[in-house]
């Protein structure tokens, strides 16, 4: 079970969320700094997803370290792909955020299954679970600053 140091490290994770929150919504919509506060709250998001890819992939060299699943392999290298497919230029940022808010939920799905089956502590399901919970709200939060 993780201790107050761990989710005190976990929930500080939230704080550019909030920050770039509370700028997007202190300044004009036509504002540099507006548009900074987004760009830079989708990349942190981005940033977020292919960390989570990359605990999996961790996760399954230590489960397998000789035979990883090349299956478990190609799915933890993803959250990096589809975190640069929202940063890509041409993606309106709804449209970014969407992508981020869907494969956070995608990935936590795979986490809670991964912890029921033992293959990541059974901790981490609660942690994730708050901590996703607590991103897509920001996510949702954000949505409507967004031009």
């Amino acid at each position: 079970m993780p201790t107050r140091t761990f989710w005190l490290i976990s929930t500080s994770g939230l704080t550019p969320f909030l920050v770039c929150l509370a700028l997007a919504y202190r300044t004009p919509l036509d504002s540099a700094l507006h548009d900074a506060a987004v760009r830079t709250f989708l990349v942190y998001a981005a940033l977020t997803l292919s960390f989570l890819g990359g605990a999996r992939w961790g996760a399954e060299l230590a489960r397998a370290p000789e035979a990883p699943k090349l299956w478990r392999m190609v799915a933890a290298a993803l959250p990096s792909i589809v975190g640069l497919a929202a940063l890509l230029p041409q993606t309106p940022y709804k449209a970014a955020l969407g992508l981020l808010m869907l494969s956070g939920g995608i990935q936590l799905g795979w986490d809670l299954a991964a912890s029921r089956l033992g293959l990541l502590p059974a901790w981490n399901a609660r942690v994730r679970t708050v901590m996703t919970v607590a991103g897509t709200l920001c996510s949702l939060a954000l949505w409507p600053a967004i031009a």
